[in-house]
């Protein structure tokens, strides 16, 4: 009887444990995707602490976190990188040697970002804005991170051969039936499921005109990703 009674406790003791565990010691993966628009030169440019803040949002060591940068210039496919480091149980883990990789990680990811900080922007010719967000955002919903943010650098106005929004007919289009040019958009890249995704557009107009077509295309943008369960927020900067 004595034998039972200390078995009964010990498994007691580990399950009270293994439910500390579960609390205390899982981690979650962040997901951050930066896209930069290389086609204007004032848009603002991405700020590494910034970025960090977001894939270190849970401030967990443990946590495991993706990050993706992709340009906008004026073709459709673009170098991307990508920098993964996994997530890891406390339990199994290094504790003295986690922090080290983590630090590790965040210094090759700001170096990333500052390398997109001094890419030459190349003006106005072409702008493949909606292929390079919308390929982002649905890889993004796809990778099975905990949390995923976007975080798009652009003033948004789409200005590819196939449909620019600096003609004047397609710009009164935008404005008086934007179901058009959604549909396009929907033809040219088809979004997933973007529940769970944050996105933020980040532009600072120069004036008064620049000011409001960034709040028509913005707001074309964010329907279009709203309806697909994205939250949207619309600023000239993170914070």
């Amino acid at each position: 009887m004595k034998t039972t009674n200390l078995l009964i406790s010990a498994l007691a003791i580990l399950f009270v444990f293994a439910g500390c565990t579960t609390i205390n010691f899982k981690p979650q993966t962040n997901a951050v995707s930066v896209v930069v628009d290389l086609t204007d030169q004032f848009i603002a440019k991405p700020k590494p602490d910034e970025i960090l803040s977001f894939l270190n949002s849970g401030k967990n060591i443990w946590d495991g976190r993706i990050f993706n940068l992709r340009y906008i210039t004026n073709v459709s496919y673009n170098p991307m990188f990508e920098k993964k480091i996994e997530e890891q149980n406390e339990l199994l883990g290094n504790r003295y040697d986690r922090p080290k990789k983590v630090k590790q990680y965040n210094d090759e990811v700001k170096e990333i970002i500052i390398s997109s900080a001094t890419k030459e922007d190349i003006g106005r010719d072409n702008s493949e804005v909606w292929f390079s967000i919308a390929t982002e955002l649905n890889q993004l919903s796809q990778s099975g991170a905990d949390k995923k943010v976007l975080l798009v650098y652009s003033d948004l106005m789409e200005n590819s051969k196939r449909m620019s929004f600096y003609a004047n007919d397609t710009w009164n289009l935008l404005k008086s039936n934007p179901i058009e040019i959604k549909e396009y958009f929907d033809s040219l890249v088809k979004l997933g499921d973007l529940k769970g995704v944050m996105v933020y557009f980040i532009y600072q107009p120069k004036n008064t005109t620049d000011d409001e077509n960034f709040r028509i295309a913005s707001q074309l943008y964010k329907s279009m990703l709203e309806a697909k369960g994205a939250t949207v927020h619309i600023s000239a900067n993170i914070n």
